[in-house]
């Protein structure tokens, strides 16, 4: 199974690094960051912050699930130890942590999903839908940017895209915000 998992994994890093070449380089690298801590962070605290001063418990423990994702995440990590690619970007990282899943798919897919579903309530179509729309794209190019730059290995993206997804579904079915 590792076999296979390391031949996909080489195969769509070689697409992805072929289909958008050096010149999407800056683009990417200014596009991972929306994955970084500090925006996951303020989205979390302005969500949590609305809830509380809105007396709406659902969308504040809506805001609660972004952090609470982030640490299944990097539990996941100790838990399954993978390296890194051996790529520059990887190797010249400030924080070494291993590699799956994403910490930056996770939490932006989990983050930015939440905007969107609450972008889906409060504004009505189709300022909704195209708001909505634009927050779900950022963690999908979040992850590609990881890919791009040598940051994980693709299933790494799609492991973190899954555990965001997974916890949207939480927030969606079981806690319901309703603003």
């Amino acid at each position: 199974m590792r076999q296979v998992i390391n031949r996909f994994d080489q195969r769509l890093t070689r697409w992805v690094v072929a289909t958008f070449g050096q010149s999407w380089r800056l683009f990417f690298a200014s596009i991972t960051r929306l994955g970084d801590p500090i925006p996951i962070i303020l989205i979390s605290a302005a969500v949590i912050g609305i809830g509380f001063l809105a007396q709406n418990a659902q969308f504040a423990l809506s805001g609660i699930v972004i952090p609470a994702t982030v640490l299944i995440g990097a539990l996941l990590k100790i838990l399954f130890e993978r390296a890194r690619p051996l790529t520059e970007y990887a190797m010249n990282m400030k924080l070494k942590t291993f590699s799956f899943p994403s910490g930056h798919s996770s939490g932006s897919t989990i983050a930015f999903g939440v905007l969107a579903i609450l972008a889906l309530q409060y504004y009505e179509a189709p300022l909704g839908i195209v708001l909505s729309g634009a927050l779900i794209t950022i963690p999908l190019l979040v992850g590609v940017s990881r890919v791009y730059l040598g940051a994980h290995f693709p299933s790494d993206v799609i492991a973190g895209w899954l555990l965001g997804i997974l916890a949207l579904l939480f927030v969606t079915e079981v806690i319901r915000p309703v603003i």
